[in-house]
């Protein structure tokens, strides 16, 4: 993760506590890619979805609780650095508890045939991990800051989240869109479709963001 001026960590902790709306947009827009990718480096036998949770919740946690946060002994860096991997740890203690990570049996099947799986098995594997739907929707809404949000339906807000923590599966995506019942090949030209619109919408509005 980039270095940070050292006092940034103390403002948006502030500004969290005062109530301020902008704040956690920020806190979002600097540290939670940076985060992930740290993780990806730390965890790189595991899936990046799997980082980019364990980084979500992390920030996450530090939007609804930044009084537990002391910018005396840590930097906000190194603090949510710590947090994100206690929150890996525990995801993957959980996924494994539950039988998710089936190993042996993948590296048995051929390859063609594990990648159907990994497609068709669960198409809303990622918001599963949340404890209920509504939470994860809340959560992927709370990464999108309101200008963006606007104009948009809760469908594609909830598209914008998961683009933001970089999943990469068509049928999450399609899920989101609530078009999982379409042939796979008509929900990746769906899915582009308006991933290539979001994008746009995005870099068009991007000033709006200063």
């Amino acid at each position: 993760m980039t270095e940070r001026p050292a006092n940034e960590g103390r403002s948006l902790r502030d500004r969290l506590l005062a109530g301020d709306t902008t704040a956690s947009n920020d806190v979002v827009a600097v540290y939670l890619d940076d985060l992930a990718d740290w993780l990806e480096g730390r965890y790189p036998q595991e899936h990046p979805n799997d980082c980019s949770t364990a980084a979500a919740d992390a920030i996450l946690t530090f939007i609804r609780r930044p009084e537990v946060y002391d910018p005396e002994r840590l930097t906000l860096k190194s603090y949510l650095r710590m947090s994100a991997n206690g929150d890996m740890k525990n995801l993957l203690r959980s996924e494994r508890r539950h039988g998710k990570r089936r190993v042996n049996l993948e590296l048995a099947e051929p390859t063609v045939e594990k990648q159907l799986r990994d497609e068709e098995a669960d198409p809303a594997r990622i918001l599963e991990r949340r404890s209920d739907e509504e939470e994860a929707e809340e959560r992927l809404r709370s990464l999108i800051p309101d200008w963006l949000a606007t104009g948009l339906t809760p469908e594609e807000v909830q598209m914008l989240g998961l683009m933001r923590i970089k999943e990469r599966r068509t049928t999450v995506y399609a899920a989101a869109l609530g078009i999982s019942h379409l042939p796979f090949k008509e929900q990746q030209k769906r899915v582009k479709q308006t991933k290539d619109r979001l994008n746009k919408r995005t870099e068009r509005m991007g000033g709006q963001d200063d």
